[in-house]
């Protein structure tokens, strides 16, 4: 796997435990008037060009996500999964919690209520 520390994404930071990438969502609003496209970009990247296969998806600073947003979480799971990878999404609150119930993906997607339990989820996963 190519060093993280060559990622210099704009729509998170990410960090390494152990075999598990933790990418923190740094923007509040995940909506089309921020570069959606970008961010499923940095997606891809982390999972093409990274090779990462255990992530986890901290959207504890993310205030509104749009159906665009949503749109790049299912690539992403849909990459990691042809992959054998997996994907925990975390820090979910408020009106984003809404939204991926409203949207039935809570059951979609395997959700952890912080970025520690999700680690431990994905720490545990055979991959």
């Amino acid at each position: 796997m190519t060093s993280l520390s060559e990622f210099k994404p704009a729509f998170m930071t990410v960090e390494e435990r152990g075999s598990v990438v933790v990418a923190h969502i740094s923007r509040q609003n995940l909506s089309e008037e921020e570069n959606i496209e970008e961010l499923g970009q940095e997606f891809t990247r982390l999972v093409e060009y990274f090779g990462c296969r255990l992530l986890a998806v901290d959207m504890q600073s993310v205030n509104l996500i749009t159906s665009a947003a949503l749109g790049k979480l299912i690539s992403l799971h849909r990459n990691l999964h042809r992959r054998d990878g997996r994907l925990v999404i975390c820090g979910v609150h408020g009106m984003v919690a809404d939204v991926l119930q409203t949207a039935r993906l809570t059951d979609y997607f395997t959700m952890a209520k912080n970025v520690d339990d999700a680690v431990t989820l994905l720490s545990s996963a055979v991959v």
